[in-house]
């Protein structure tokens, strides 16, 4: 008779065990951008995105701008994206540039970061708001910029 009482308790715990091992957790497809990778990696992409812009390299600045899905070179029509950039690259191309400072975004801390950077643009010298994503592929690109503060300045 007392093998008959164990057993309903061993019964009861390997349920519970296997329950827990059953057990699905249902997560947004978020990878969170590493803790000093927005302070390092997103400044260089800010630097190889203006190099690219001075020198009309569309490819380069195409690679480094998009959203978490990837980049728009492998999203979107290749013509649209080259006149895409092109306009970009005339609004950007700059004289000099330095990193001015960097913030959070709300809501947005694990994957974003805004790098505000002062162009200078022949006299004139700009600080411009850059929105860097932390893609699904493990990379910062460039996501947005506030070229109406270029634009309205002019």
């Amino acid at each position: 008779m007392r093998t008959r009482g164990r057993f309903p308790v061993a019964a009861v715990a390997l349920c519970m065990v296997l329950a827990g091992a059953c057990a699905t957790k249902t997560s947004i497809d978020r990878t969170p951008a590493p803790p000093s990778s927005a302070e390092v990696a997103a400044p260089l992409v800010i630097d190889q995105f203006l190099r690219a812009a001075n020198s009309n390299d569309l490819d380069t600045m195409a690679r480094l701008f998009g959203n978490r899905d990837g980049s728009v070179l492998n999203r979107d029509d290749k013509e649209m994206v080259d006149r895409q950039m092109f306009a970009l690259a005339s609004i950007l191309r700059h004289d000099s540039y330095s990193i001015a400072s960097s913030q959070i975004v709300p809501g947005r801390r694990d994957e974003a970061t805004q790098i505000n950077v002062s162009m200078k643009f022949g006299s004139r010298e700009i600080v411009v708001p850059y929105t860097l994503v932390y893609s699904k592929a493990g990379t910062w690109l460039v996501e947005q910029i506030e070229i109406t503060r270029i634009t309205g300045a002019r």
